[in-house]
């Protein structure tokens, strides 16, 4: 089931990539989320609603249930799957940031959950009746059209599908279903995404999708309830038939939309495209020239880059600048100057396993393992009851688990991995504030699905602890009579403790460079890291150090990514040196001590440590040294000058700045703030 669910977003991830600029990681949190965060809203609302007006009408509960099925229901579980997509586009960053293609597969993500949550809560628990059929699959077999779980050869040769369909009786060649809360949720947030990004009276067509959705979604639910209506079922069966072509016509659109306006804002802002781009080659051609110099390393920034680029122009498509946008704009801008420095075989020499796996330590948090050791050992119990022993031929473990000391284990486990949820639940509620205003749609995204998850998890185990406590058995039912196609009517509270504990596999703390973000925040401002560097490390991670690296070493000229590389003529690297100490000495007020731009400068010693150059005198005084990209080569050579220069300046009773062009890496910015101080480090253009 879990593989039929994820294999139908995965369809989508692949055939979206051209435009697509949320990462893959993101879109499989999305499941997660359907499931936990929906799943869990979506049920409450109908538990207060089939309640409240059953003691209202004074209908018995079971007419309620069985009318909301197909009139209310259907709108609360659309609008549940669609909260989350809501909740995030709430926030500027995010709303701007996002294409209609990712609307549309994070919505897809989010309904594939929400099937999941009921397949599993229907059908968790049946390995022990389940019978293997010749075909492939399994057939639990309760009514004449048994329910159906797909097996791989069914889920892999299928568009989009369900976690478990009907087996009609005799049928020798089962198929997969498509997964209509996959395909409702992904049409739903296509038009969501048209309302938000649309303008003008384009936005109203914003509100058919939705509405489309929610009037199948009906239709299906009343044939299921009204079985004699011959007129609904053939209804439901011609359009079933066409469903699996809904989210591919919708992801066309989409993508068309987006390629249109990625096109025209590429157009108009300024250094977002790498060299060969500019030379004349399309994107596709010159992004994969790019990623194939050192694969998967280089494939690998290239998506990355890609994906960022993708983000800025959507927003850039929107008009009006945004909060972040800027800096958002400047960590692309670095990106593709250190693409352009790169892009040539001998600056990946040096890039390997090694080297990549020494990047990784370097942005290791040492808190991170313990946390992932834990919830991995409070879902072992959950892993053996709904992994291992969902196969008929492990299906003892099931009944093992349903009494006796193995129920306990479960219980004991679930109510640990209840507190350690709120604990977990906790700590994203503070990355929530700290990441507030971050740049970086995606981060805030990240942040968000992970806080609904956790507070779904929570909630459910609230629930399941209140039925203990009342006197309800382990193994009877949570709550009953209720919809979600009557899924949570089978659903033991023992299951649910299960459920419950698998959550904590997307609670995770994320490594790399997004982990240390989420951990310290932005820091935005602070000694450590700036706006730039952060977006640039949550983008990146372990890679960028390896961009970083490459971009620094791979010319002899300290010339910046928009130079001609791989020149070693010394007129080119004057020139630029030249043009660097012009500018800079128009913005401090000061004067080339070489008398010639581009030449060396004043020399100054440090004893015992060396010399190096002044480039400038600011107007002030100051020894100003002046560089670009290349400094980051050596950082450790770099760090002696700064402080050879900080002795001199200091011996003279003046300060010690350095003013480094844009497109510098963060390394070397950092390595002069650590010696020099913030406010004696510049970036510059030239």
């Amino acid at each position: 089931m879990v593989a039929a669910a994820v294999y139908g977003v995965a369809q989508l991830l692949v055939l979206s990539a051209p435009t697509r600029s949320v990462r893959m990681s993101t879109s499989l949190l999305a499941i997660a989320v359907g499931a936990y965060g929906c799943g869990v809203a979506a049920a409450l609302l109908e538990l207060a609603y089939t309640r409240g007006a059953a003691e209202a009408t004074g209908e018995s509960l079971t007419e309620v249930v069985k009318t909301a099925s197909y009139t209310v229901d259907p709108v609360i579980e659309e609008l549940a799957k669609l909260a989350p997509l809501l909740l995030a586009a709430w926030n500027v960053r995010v709303r701007r940031q996002w294409g209609l293609t990712d609307y549309l597969v994070l919505g897809a993500a989010l309904g594939a959950g929400f099937g999941l949550l009921e397949a599993v809560a229907r059908y968790g628990l049946d390995a022990g009746r389940a019978i293997p059929h010749p075909a492939g699959g399994w057939a639990v077999p309760d009514s004449l059209r048994a329910p159906y779980i797909p097996g791989a050869e069914q889920v892999f040769s299928a568009w989009f599908p369900a976690p478990q369909g009907a087996l009609e009786l005799g049928e020798r060649a089962p198929a997969a279903a498509t997964s209509p809360h996959l395909v409702y949720t992904a049409l739903a947030a296509l038009g969501v995404g048209v309302l938000l990004r649309a303008k003008g009276w384009r936005r109203l067509l914003g509100v058919l999708p939705p509405v489309a959705a929610a009037t199948l979604h009906a239709l299906t639910n009343y044939a299921a309830a009204h079985p004699m209506d011959r007129d609904a079922a053939s209804r439901v069966d011609t359009f079933e038939g066409a469903l699996w072509a809904v989210p591919l016509v919708c992801l066309a659109l989409a993508m068309a939309a987006d390629l249109r306006q990625l096109w025209r804002a590429k157009a108009c802002v300024p250094g977002v495209l790498v060299h060969a781009e500019r030379a004349g080659r399309s994107g596709l051609g010159a992004l994969a020239s790019y990623g194939a110099w050192c694969v998967p390393w280089s494939t690998l920034i290239t998506l990355r880059f890609a994906r960022l680029r993708r983000s800025l122009l959507y927003g850039v498509s929107g008009g009006s600048a945004y909060p972040g946008a800027e800096w958002l704009h400047r960590t692309v801008v670095r990106s593709a100057a250190q693409i352009d420095a790169s892009d040539r075989e001998p600056a990946w020499r040096g890039a390997g396993i090694r080297a990549v796996a020494q990047a990784a330590r370097s942005m290791r948090d040492r808190h991170r393992r313990g946390y992932v050791l834990v919830s991995l050992a409070l879902t072992i119990p959950a892993l053996l009851l709904l992994a291992v022993g969902s196969f008929p031929s492990a299906a003892d473990l099931q009944r093992r688990f349903a009494s006796g000391a193995g129920l306990h284990v479960l219980i004991g486990f679930g109510i640990a991995g209840w507190l350690w949820t709120g604990f977990q639940l906790v700590r994203l509620l503070r990355a929530w504030r700290a990441t507030f205003a971050f740049p970086h749609g995606e981060v805030l995204v990240i942040v968000r699905f992970r806080v609904w998850t956790a507070l779904g998890g929570c909630l459910a185990g609230a629930l399941l602890l209140l039925r203990m406590m009342d006197g309800a058995a382990p193994e009877s039912p949570v709550i009953r009579n209720l919809h979600l196609l009557d899924a949570l009517n089978n659903l033991a509270a023992y299951l649910g403790f299960a459920l419950l504990l698998l959550s904590l596999l997307a609670l995770f703390p994320p490594g790399g460079g997004l982990g240390f973000v989420l951990a310290g925040g932005t820091r935005a401002g602070a000694a450590l890291i700036t706006q730039e560097g952060a977006v640039y490390a949550a983008v990146y991670g372990t890679l960028g150090v390896v961009l970083m690296a490459a971009s620094g070493g791979s010319t002899e000229s300290d010339a910046p990514a928009n130079e001609p590389q791989g020149s070693t003529d010394p007129a080119t690297s004057d020139s630029v040196g030249a043009a660097r100490e012009r500018k800079v000495a128009e913005l401090t007020d000061g004067t080339v001590p070489s008398g010639a731009p581009g030449k060396p400068g004043m020399k100054v010693t440090k004893p015992g440590a060396g010399t190096t150059d002044v480039d400038v005198i600011g107007g002030d005084g100051s020894y100003i040294a002046v560089g670009g990209p290349a400094k980051a080569r050596n950082l450790a050579k770099f760090g002696e000058k700064c402080h050879i220069l900080k002795y001199a300046a200091e011996q003279n009773g003046v300060r010690a700045q350095v003013y480094l062009e844009e497109g510098t890496p963060e390394s070397a910015l950092n390595v002069a703030r650590r010696i020099l101080g913030n406010e004696n480090v510049h970036v510059f253009v030239r």
